[in-house]
C-alpha cells in the first residue's frame, strides 16, 4: 500500500518540493480528524486526506503559496470568520454550506540547493563531504572520472553540468589549476546563485583574460568569487572549504537578489552537444584547419573562432584558441 511516507521518500529522491499539511484542530461536522495529514506537490497534486471537497482546493492553493515563499503557515477554514484575525493565522471562508471548521498547519519542504563541485582535489573532496552539514546537496564532477576522449574538456564538462543542473545552483571549481578554465567555461552559460574558483589572486588575473578570450562574458567573470571563500587564514582543505561555505551562506541568507543570468541567447540548460544550427540566410564558412593543431574544424558551428587580419580562424578547443590569440602571427604565418 502506498503511504504518505512512501510518497515523501519518492519526492525527496526526485528532489521535488512538497508541503506537509496536518490537521491541528477541527469542529464538527468537518470530516477531517486531528492528526490527519496530506502531502501537496508544487504542481497541485494532493496525497492523503485533510478534509473534503470544501477544503481541498483551499488547502492546495495555500500549500503551493507556501512552497513559493518557503514559509510555514497556520490556516483556518471556517464558515464564521472571526472579526479579528490572530497574528500568524490565515483565515479563509468555508466554500460549502457546512458549519464545520478546520485548522491546519502547512509546512513546506524544499530540497537543499545543489552545490556542484568541479574537480578531484582535496578541497573539492572536502566541499563534497561538508556540504550536507551546511544545508547543500552536493554533486561532484571531475574530468578524471568522466568517460570520453573528445578534444574539448570544457564541452565534456558542460554536457555533464547540463545533466545535473538545477535552478539556484551553487558551483565551485576546485581543480587546483589543472582545468580551472575548462570548469568555468562549462558553467558560464547557466544561471547561478554562486560561482567560485579556488585560485590565487595573481593567477585569477591571467585566467580571467583567458576566459574572456575564450568567449565567457565579462558579467560572468565579475560574478565569479576568485579566490572563493573569505580570507580567514585557512590552512588545509577542510578550513578552505569552511571559508567557502561561509561566503556561500552569506550569499544565501543576506544577498538573495545576487544571481548570475547568462547573456540572451546562451544555451543555458541544454547539453553542449545540442548546438544551434546556423541561420539559413547566413553565409556559410564551411570547414577550415585549426592553425594550432591542424584538426579539421566546422567554422559555422565551432564556438571557438576569431578573426585575424580579415580572415576567420576556427579552433577545436579553447586551448588552441588561446594559443593563437597569444601569438597570432606565429600560427597565421607558419600554418
Amino acid at each position: 500500500m502506498h503511504t504518505i511516507p512512501d510518497e515523501i521518500r519518492l519526492l525527496e529522491e526526485r528532489r521535488e518540493p512538497y508541503a506537509v499539511v496536518t490537521v491541528v484542530r477541527r469542529v464538527r461536522p468537518s470530516s477531517a480528524n486531528v492528526g490527519d495529514r496530506a502531502v501537496v506537490t508544487s504542481d497541485g497534486r494532493m496525497f492523503g486526506f485533510v478534509g473534503g471537497q470544501c477544503t481541498r482546493g483551499l488547502v492546495t492553493d495555500q500549500a503551493r503559496q507556501c512552497l513559493k515563499t518557503g514559509q510555514s503557515q497556520l490556516l483556518l477554514i471556517t464558515a464564521n470568520p472571526p472579526a479579528e484575525t490572530e497574528e500568524g493565522v490565515t483565515v479563509l471562508p468555508m466554500t460549502c454550506h457546512s458549519e464545520g471548521e478546520v485548522e491546519l498547519f502547512i509546512e513546506p519542504k524544499l530540497p537543499d540547493p545543489l552545490l556542484l563541485v568541479i574537480g578531484d582535489s582535496p578541497v573539492a573532496l572536502a566541499l563534497e563531504e561538508l556540504a550536507p552539514k551546511f544545508g547543500w546537496f552536493p554533486r561532484r564532477l571531475a574530468l578524471e572520472q568522466m568517460e570520453g576522449n573528445d578534444n574539448d574538456p570544457a564541452d565534456r564538462l558542460k554536457t555533464n553540468v547540463s545533466k545535473v543542473y538545477e535552478s539556484d545552483m551553487y558551483a565551485v571549481v576546485a581543480t587546483m589549476g589543472q582545468y580551472d578554465d575548462d570548469g568555468l567555461l562549462a558553467l558560464w552559460e547557466f544561471p547561478l546563485a554562486y560561482a567560485g574558483v579556488v585560485i590565487s589572486p595573481k593567477r585569477w588575473r591571467s585566467l580571467r583574460e583567458a576566459l574572456l578570450s575564450a568567449g565567457a562574458s565579462a558579467e560572468f567573470c565579475d560574478f565569479v568569487a576568485a579566490p572563493a571563500g573569505y580570507d580567514i587564514g585557512a590552512v588545509g582543505p577542510q578550513e578552505i572549504a569552511l571559508s567557502i561555505f561561509a561566503q556561500m551562506i552569506e550569499r544565501r541568507r543576506r544577498q538573495v537578489e545576487v544571481r548570475y543570468h547568462p547573456p540572451s541567447g546562451a544555451v543555458n540548460t541544454q547539453p553542449a552537444t545540442e548546438k544551434a544550427a546556423p541561420a539559413a540566410t547566413a553565409q556559410r564558412l564551411g570547414t577550415g584547419v585549426d592553425p594550432v593543431c591542424g584538426m579539421i574544424v566546422d567554422l559555422d558551428n565551432t564556438p571557438y573562432r576569431t578573426v585575424h587580419e580579415g580572415k576567420t580562424y576556427g579552433f577545436c578547443c579553447p586551448h588552441c584558441l588561446r594559443k593563437f590569440q597569444r601569438e597570432p602571427e606565429a600560427y597565421a604565418i607558419t600554418r
